[in-house]
């Protein structure tokens, strides 16, 4: 009998470990918003549509190389070309070299997460209440308003660390790895004209500024090239400093940082809108292994491990994914009446 598993959190790293558990347990995903992707997510405001998380992913590793060359070939990912610039903060304009292919998703960045999602059991707009206490039979997760989603012998969170410390208060030890608060925020303004692009470039590193970073989506493989889509992203330690402030107040500080950056006025803009992520990316890189808890058959992967990359992401669910397999796969062994053999594969 194969293993139950339950899998918090429809990002990268949940959906990755996911996939790689389907040969060897019944696999359910929840995620508490409307689609999968998290931080891959994009905002949809048609004509207008914002990657407003993720704006890119490299890919140094050779098993990350792997998993990208399929949908490279197919078409679901390709590289995002063209002139970068930087803006100094005496106005000058520098040209930015990128010395490695950026790679984005198509058309939107959450596709690629659409894609990866297309054979999982995924239970959307679902937030999984914390753990109490694990029954004979397993662990009887329910949401936050009490109705019961299914019995699991395993739990296992991609949520960020404190979302995770949360689910996990009754049951996690108070020595375990995981970080009380590894990521820091961010805030993001989506600007949307209703005319093709006309500048020469299609992103810009800003310095001295509270926005640190502006991308022109539309110029990104398979988007609408008729109109323009922008994302400017905050630094983030302006976001920490306000990321309780009213929204309204630092949509409209960040709007005139951004005018001031770029030199693009929004005063005719036709799509404006701000989004606060307050668990954006890990504050201070780290080399942590995934949490595995095989007594209380708990455990929990994400960027937190080690920083917040796409590939960083998808790796660190890779080497959960070994760990669980390989005890799942010796316990299996130990009861003939298991078939988890497919376990030891990544």
């Amino acid at each position: 009998m194969k293993p139950r598993i339950a899998i918090i959190g429809g990002g990268i790293s949940g959906l990755t470990l996911a996939n790689s558990l389907l040969e060897c347990a019944h696999v359910q995903l929840f995620e508490k918003a409307r689609g999968v992707g998290g931080r891959m997510s994009t905002r949809y405001a048609d004509p207008f549509y914002f990657d407003h998380g993720t704006q890119f992913f490299t890919a140094r590793s050779k098993a990350f190389k792997s998993f990208l060359a399929p949908l490279i070939a197919d078409g679901l990912v390709a590289p995002w070309e063209g002139k970068v610039i930087t803006f100094q903060p005496d106005k000058t304009i520098n040209d930015r070299l990128w010395f490695e292919p950026h790679y984005v998703a198509v058309p939107h960045m959450n596709s690629l997460c659409k894609h990866m999602a297309t054979h999982l059991t995924i239970s959307l707009a679902t937030e999984v209440a914390p753990l109490t206490t694990k029954a004979a039979d397993g662990w009887h997760l329910v949401d936050t308003h009490g109705n019961a989603l299914g019995v699991f012998d395993w739990v296992i969170s991609t949520a960020p660390p404190l979302q995770t410390h949360r689910l996990f208060a009754a049951c996690i030890s108070s020595n375990n790895p995981l970080p009380e608060s590894a990521l820091i925020g961010c805030y993001t303004l989506m600007i949307g004209f209703n005319k093709p692009w006309d500048k020469s470039w299609m992103a810009a590193k800003v310095h001295g500024s509270p926005i640190e970073w502006i991308a022109v989506n539309s110029t990104k493989p398979g988007r609408n090239r008729a109109i323009t889509s922008i994302v400017a992203h905050s630094n983030n330690q302006w976001a920490e400093e306000h990321i309780d402030d009213a929204m309204n107040e630092a949509e409209q500080f960040l709007r005139k940082e951004f005018e001031s950056a770029s030199g693009i006025s929004t005063a005719d803009a036709d799509y404006f809108s701000c989004h606060p992520w307050r668990y954006a990316l890990v504050g201070t890189p780290t080399e942590l292994s995934p949490f595995i808890d095989t007594n209380q058959a708990i455990a929990s992967t994400g960027d937190w491990c080690t920083a917040s990359r796409i590939e960083d992401a998808w790796l660190n669910a890779t080497r959960l994914h070994t760990t669980l397999s390989s005890f799942l796969l010796t316990r299996a062994q130990r009861q003939p009446k298991l078939s988890l053999m497919a376990c030891d594969k990544i």
